[in-house]
């Protein structure tokens, strides 16, 4: 087996787990689901800062991601996605860079994603947070 073909079949397995599978499992809720399950994989992960998201993004095969714009309340991601199919939710991704924003700033973050271009796949994630809404972690 070559490795170009090596390299492809995990890429499938993921596309049948992903876009297949979890819409079977998840229903209705699929998009809510998988928006706090990125939350509390970025928990798991410990991610805390930009660099450390960029990494996993490059790690997880899950794209390009930068950060085009920060604001004083808000901030535009885009990612260019291994993902070719832009129909499918991607609110995990979402999710993931909500958490590790509100860890990076110590304030709480809610993103939300769209479609900004289909070929190659992009997507805008916009990450919104309150200077009021700090995070308090029980120690």
């Amino acid at each position: 087996m070559s490795q170009e073909q090596q390299n492809t079949i995990p890429a499938y397995s993921y596309d049948v787990l992903r876009h297949e599978l979890l819409p079977l499992l998840l229903g209705e809720e699929e998009e809510m689901i998988l928006y706090w399950a990125g939350k509390s994989l970025a928990r798991r992960l410990n991610l805390q800062s930009p660099e450390e998201l960029k990494h996993f993004f490059y790690e997880a095969n899950w794209g390009r991601l930068s950060l085009i714009k920060n604001k004083r309340n808000g901030g535009l991601y885009e990612i260019e996605s291994t993902c070719t199919d832009p129909s499918r939710p991607f609110t995990l991704e979402a999710g993931v860079i909500a958490q590790t924003v509100e860890k990076d700033k110590g304030l709480l973050a809610e993103a939300s994603c769209t479609v900004f271009k289909k070929s190659p796949l992009t997507l805008h994630i916009v990450v919104e947070w309150d200077k009021k809404d700090s995070v308090h972690e029980i120690r």
